[in-house]
């Protein structure tokens, strides 16, 4: 099966990192931005099943079922999942409804942080489909106050933040979140909209003016969920996420 695990000599809590699609260059940059006090653990996608990139709602079903063929029987080593698509990912609920342990997806948590910080969250995103799909997604959610400066695309595939030189990908990006988030969108702070953008920002923040807070999605996932887990909160079995 295609994780990476962590040695555990102390039997700390552990946290499963889901990239959903078939990119495992994705897993390692993601996997080489996180740092914490916990077993972290992570996961790709099956190639055979899933897409390598996740650019459409076709794309978060399939990747999810391909997920879930591999994971729904080891649901129980895990004390916590971060699912790593910025979307509102169908393996999220899935996973509320397998285990108690909580599961974050990136979106959720990047909106919900963001809004502790400022009065104005904006996402950048990659490709302009992704524009009206994060902005049904967020309504979906109930999240459609926490994102007042909107969604703008980059421009940018998903495939291209691994294959484009890096700092193609990092002018392109900086371009997007200073002329249109920040400028004409007045955000005060940028959320990365993508896990492949990992590790950019401060790349992207020191485009932008002083002051202006960028967050990396998959570390506000891990946080939330690290909270979440040292709360000793798990995911109620009561209602929406009740055993089927």
């Amino acid at each position: 099966m295609p994780f990476i695990l962590s040695p555990d000599p102390a039997r700390r809590p552990r946290v499963l990192i889901i990239n959903p699609n078939a990119t495992e260059a994705f897993t390692e940059g993601i996997r080489g931005t996180l740092r914490a006090d916990v077993e972290l653990d992570f996961y790709t996608a099956p190639a055979a099943h899933a897409p390598a990139s996740i650019e459409s709602a076709t794309d978060e079903i399939v990747s999810a079922a391909a997920c879930l063929s591999e994971l729904r029987a080891h649901v129980d080593k895990w004390d916590g999942f971060v699912v790593a698509c910025f979307s509102a990912h169908p393996l999220v609920p899935a996973l509320r409804e397998l285990s108690a342990a909580p599961a974050v997806g990136i979106l959720e948590a990047s909106l919900l942080m963001g809004s502790t910080l400022g009065g104005r969250v904006g996402i950048l995103t990659t490709s302009p489909r992704w524009e009206p799909l994060l902005e049904g997604e967020i309504a979906a959610l109930g999240l459609a106050g926490k994102n007042a400066a909107g969604v703008v695309s980059s421009g940018l595939a998903v495939l291209d933040l691994e294959e484009l030189p890096r700092a193609s990908v990092i002018k392109v990006l900086c371009t997007a979140a200073a002329d249109v988030l920040q400028d004409r969108r007045g955000a005060d702070v940028i959320v990365l909209g993508c896990a492949g953008m990992a590790g950019l920002e401060d790349a992207v923040g020191e485009a932008c003016q002083p002051g202006l807070v960028v967050l990396d999605p998959v570390r506000c996932g891990l946080e939330m969920c690290l909270g979440l887990i040292r709360m000793g909160a798990r995911t109620s079995k009561v209602g929406l996420y009740a055993p089927a």
